[in-house]
């Protein structure tokens, strides 16, 4: 899949989480099937992530810029899209870019790579990456005025999303949308030799996500909270809302996102 379609797909989503729940799929743990055509033909997988998962302080304050996602900065610093990540085996490495608030990258964006511990400046400001993981780095800000918390569980419906065992499970071009509409989750594509899914979530507040090729034992981090997708059904590759048999992923709730 190219990043032309990735892009268009990713602003199309965010539109639906600007307009009325039932408009885009209904409310928490619902969700009618968004009016899309069945996905293009997926590139090669990419290789298997060499680990460690995260590097970096675990307990570290700051603000969670996702993977595929962008975030706002304070002091109009951002937003800040991680745009990708990689690891030797040892140690791990992202390249951030200018984000623009919708997941995606601007024209004639600077990009950043770093690793952990390094201090990352933009506009001005100065920034600590405090952790890299697979699904998130965290910054940390140097002058220590500015916002240092982790994220919270979604504050504008708290139940969001309903749960059954613990567990989250998101068919297949199905948007699951709180109830105000304000963050959406998707199951975007899936794909076979090896399983693996995109899943996309789109948030009115920004720190939007874009898992791209996630596989089953990956973590996942929304709402404010860590998700390991534990399992992928590929279905017969028709994304109808009525076929029961389109696929789907489950994800496992971890827990809070600190």
């Amino acid at each position: 899949m190219t990043a032309l379609v990735r892009s268009l797909r990713a602003a199309a989503l965010v539109g639906c989480v600007l307009v009325p729940a039932a408009a885009c799929g209904g409310a928490s743990g619902g969700s009618e099937a968004a009016d899309t055509p069945p996905p293009s033909s997926r590139t090669p997988a990419p290789p298997a992530d060499k680990g460690p998962a995260c590097e970096g302080t675990p307990t570290a304050k700051g603000l969670h810029v996702l993977r595929g996602g962008s975030q706002a900065l304070p002091g109009g610093a951002g937003p800040v899209l991680y745009k990708e990540g990689g690891s030797d085996g040892t140690h791990r490495t992202a390249t951030l870019t200018n984000g623009t608030g919708t997941g995606t990258a601007q024209a004639g964006t600077t990009s950043w790579p770093v690793r952990p511990g390094q201090t990352l400046a933009v506009g001005g400001k100065a920034f600590a990456v405090s952790q890299i993981c697979t699904y998130r780095v965290v910054l940390t800000p140097k002058d220590e005025t500015a916002v240092t918390q982790s994220p919270v569980p979604n504050a504008v419906d708290p139940g969001w999303p309903s749960l059954t065992d613990g567990r989250l499970r998101l068919r297949w071009h199905v948007p699951n949308t709180e109830r105000h509409g304000a963050i959406s989750a998707i199951l975007h594509d899936v794909a076979a030799d090896p399983d693996r899914a995109d899943i996309v979530i789109t948030s009115r507040a920004g720190g939007g996500a874009g898992y791209e090729d996630a596989r089953v034992g990956d973590t996942l981090e929304f709402a404010g909270r860590l998700w390991k997708l534990t399992v992928i059904d590929t279905g017969d590759g028709n994304p109808s809302m009525a076929n029961r048999n389109s696929g789907y992923v489950d994800l496992q709730l971890i827990g809070p996102s600190s």
